[in-house]
C-alpha cells in the first residue's frame, strides 16, 4: 500500500502542469488556444495523415477543451481516440471512443470507432494491461479481460449482423473460457454459430466448445451428460461442414474426452479388484468395452476382464464343489 501510495502522489505531482487564465478560467498553459478552432482541425487532420499521434494528441485536446461546443470538439474526441490508440493507451483510446459515441445519435466516424474499440478488445484479449487505478499517470499493471468482454459487447450490440460482429463473438468467448467461465464461453461460440452458421469462425467455434468440454472433464468429476454434449457438439460440425479438415481437432479433442472417462472407470475398476469385489470389477471393465471400445484403455480393460473372469469362475468352482 505504502509503494501505491508513493506512485500516487508522484504521479499527482506530476499532474500540476504551468496555468494561465483564459476567459477568466484557468487554463493549463500548453493546451490554451492561439490559433481558430479551424486552424487547429486542419492540423489534427494533417497530424493524422502523417500519423504524428503526440501532436494531434495535444491538438485535439486543444480544441476539446478550449472550443467543447463546437461540432470540431466531437470530431477531436474521436481522433485523440485515435491517437491514444496509435500510442498504445488502449484503456484512454477506449475511453475517449465511448464518449465519442455516446455524445450524439449519429456520430461521423461511427464505424471507424467501433472498429477501433474491437481492435482495443483484441489488444486487452492478447494481454494489454490497462492503468492501476485508472488513472492515465499511472503505470499499465492491470489485466482488462472484463473490459476486454464489454468491449466485444458493445460492439456486438452495435453491429450485430456485421463481420466485426462475429469476430468480436469469437474474441468473447476466447477470453471467457480463458476465465473458466465456460457456460458463458460456450453461449457465445453457439451465438456466433447461429448468427453466422457458415462462417469460417463457425468452424473454430465448434472446436471451441469440445475444448471447453474437455477442460471440464479435466476439472471436474467426470460428467457423462458432458461426454453426450460433446458428441452432440461433434454431430452437429459434421452436418455444418461435412468434409472439413479441421472436423480431425475436434475429434481428437473428443477422442482425449473419451479416454478421460474410460480411464475414470477403469481406475475405479481396478479399486474393486484390490478390494475383492471382482463382480463389481467386473462391471466397470465391460461398460469400458462397451462405451469406450476404441481407447486405449479398452485394451487393458480386456486384459483385467479375462484375469476377473478366470478369478470369478474359480470362486464359482469352490462354491459349486461345497456345495456338493
Amino acid at each position: 500500500m505504502r509503494v501505491l501510495f508513493i506512485l500516487f502522489l508522484a504521479s499527482s505531482l506530476c499532474c500540476f502542469a504551468d496555468y494561465t487564465l483564459k476567459d477568466g478560467k484557468l487554463v493549463e498553459r500548453d493546451i490554451a488556444s492561439t490559433q481558430s478552432v479551424q486552424e487547429y482541425h486542419s492540423s489534427i487532420l494533417k497530424f493524422y495523415e502523417a500519423k504524428e499521434w503526440r501532436k494531434l494528441e495535444k491538438e485535439a485536446q486543444v480544441v476539446i477543451k478550449n472550443f467543447p461546443s463546437t461540432p470540431f470538439a466531437r470530431d477531436a474526441i474521436y481522433f485523440l481516440g485515435v491517437a491514444y490508440f496509435n500510442l498504445e493507451d488502449y484503456e484512454m483510446a477506449n475511453t475517449h471512443l465511448t464518449d465519442y459515441l455516446t455524445r450524439q445519435a449519429t456520430p461521423k466516424y461511427f464505424e471507424e470507432a467501433i472498429q477501433f474499440k474491437f481492435e482495443i478488445a483484441e489488444k486487452f484479449r492478447d494481454g494489454a494491461r490497462k492503468h492501476l487505478m485508472g488513472l492515465k499517470s499511472m503505470p499499465k499493471w492491470m489485466p482488462a479481460g472484463a473490459e476486454a468482454i464489454a468491449i466485444y459487447d458493445e460492439v456486438i450490440s452495435a453491429l450485430p449482423h456485421n463481420e466485426l460482429a462475429a469476430h468480436a463473438l469469437f474474441g468473447k468467448a476466447e477470453v471467457l473460457a480463458k476465465r473458466e467461465d465456460f457456460r458463458a464461453g460456450i453461449e457465445s461460440y453457439q451465438t456466433l454459430i447461429r448468427r453466422f452458421p457458415k462462417h469460417p469462425l463457425a468452424v473454430e467455434s465448434y472446436i471451441g466448445i469440445g475444448e471447453i468440454y474437455f477442460k471440464q472433464s479435466q476439472s471436474e468429476y467426470p460428467d457423462p451428460d458432458l461426454l453426450d454434449l460433446a458428441e452432440l457438439n461433434i454431430r452437429k460440425f459434421r452436418t455444418s461442414f461435412p468434409g472439413e479438415d479441421r472436423l480431425a481437432v475436434a475429434t481428437e479433442s473428443f477422442s482425449r474426452m473419451q479416454e478421460r472417462y474410460a480411464m475414470s472407470l477403469f481406475d475405479m475398476a481396478r479399486f474393486y479388484e484390490r478390494t475383492n469385489k471382482w463382480g463389481a470389477a467386473k462391471i466397470y471393465y465391460v461398460k469400458i468395452l462397451q462405451s469406450y471400445p476404441t481407447s486405449q484403455v479398452a485394451k487393458q480393460s480386456q486384459k483385467r476382464l479375462e484375469i476377473v473372469g478366470a478369478k470369478l469362475a474359480r470362486i464359482e468352482n469352490r462354491k459349486s464343489k461345497s456345495k456338493k
